[in-house]
């Protein structure tokens, strides 16, 4: 032991560990950020390769059957029904009954009995349906369907259209989803091939993105957007006098600005209700007849997203984002 000196044990004093919580403190300010954008770029890459695999499950589906799937059919099939062999779900595919007398509804009480596989369908969680951003997939009781699945995904029914049916269309000329011959790819009973698509397979869209948020409504218009069927649009004629409603389930326009219910939180339920839209930050993600993937920001203007919202239009627009 050496004489004469003595070890004193030092701590943190007050003020240095309060320094030292303070820098935790900004460093975990900057790097929370970090983390949740590299995770919402995750989020943003695998809601891309769903409307990709969407988008060549329909290329695939018009090359199998000269034509691309109708936005909706007399059955109450939606175009996600049509494309379930194409994305590896032909089990469930070969359970669906395809008539008019099946309900895809619980009976309270009907004439017809409800369809147990229809039913059970309209339940199934699919991934590639599902954008992972989406804050409101869970499964929920909707149209007498309980725990029904929503989806993120809707078919382009053109740019014509403002509203749902002919009882919320608006006084401006524009359309609504029960008029036949709409301007998109698919829509009632519609039977459009690659070849009707004169503006160019670079230049249309397929499908689109679609802000589901069946918990929201706005003017009695609920955001909810579902797959493989539905019983407010079974047994309508397809011809412009049918007695159908809830087409947007399965499609939306391309008419409102997209992602319209964020950009402008004020305007019109029946708006927000037919137009694309996603919980992305600044855009929306949109598959195109080619099988490319795009994302276009919610500055995009009107004219241009109208014009590639068209089948036919044959727009002279120099379209940025190509």
């Amino acid at each position: 032991m050496v004489q004469g000196k003595s070890f004193v044990r030092r701590a943190f004093t007050l003020v240095e560990l309060l320094v030292v919580i303070a820098i935790i403190g900004i460093l975990a300010g900057l790097l929370l950020p970090a983390i949740q954008q590299a995770r919402e770029a995750a989020r943003r890459m695998s809601c891309s390769s769903n409307v990709r695999q969407l988008s060549l499950a329909i290329m695939n589906y018009e090359s199998a059957f000269k034509e691309i799937p109708p936005g909706w059919t007399i059955h109450g099939a939606f175009w996600t029904a049509a494309i379930l062999p194409q994305i590896e779900q032909a089990a469930l595919y070969n359970s669906l009954v395809f008539t008019t007398s099946a309900r895809w509804d619980m009976p309270p009480p009907r004439t017809t009995p409800i369809t147990p596989t229809n039913h059970k369908a309209c339940q199934a969680i699919i991934p590639v349906f599902r954008c992972p951003s989406g804050i409101d997939r869970q499964p929920r009781t909707y149209n007498d369907i309980p725990r029904r699945a929503p989806v993120s995904y809707r078919a382009n029914g053109g740019n014509e259209v403002s509203s749902d049916d002919a009882s919320t269309r608006p006084v401006g000329g524009t359309k609504s989803f029960e008029d036949p011959d709409l301007n998109g790819v698919m829509f009632g009973c519609s039977r459009i091939r690659f070849s009707d698509l004169t503006d160019g397979m670079s230049a249309t869209v397929l499908i689109g993105e679609s802000r589901t948020n069946p918990a929201f409504s706005k003017d009695d218009q609920g955001m909810d957007f579902w797959g493989i069927g539905g019983p407010q649009v079974q047994g309508c004629r397809c011809d412009g006098s049918n007695a159908g409603s809830e087409f947007t389930e399965a499609v939306g326009s391309f008419w409102p600005q997209v992602n319209i219910q964020v950009s402008k939180p004020a305007t019109n339920g029946y708006l927000m209700e037919v137009a694309f839209g996603s919980y992305h930050f600044g855009g929306v993600m949109i598959g195109k007849a080619d099988g490319s993937v795009t994302f276009i920001s919610d500055n995009t203007e009107t004219a241009i997203t109208r014009a590639i919202g068209s089948r036919n239009g044959i727009e002279d627009l120099d379209l940025p984002y190509n």
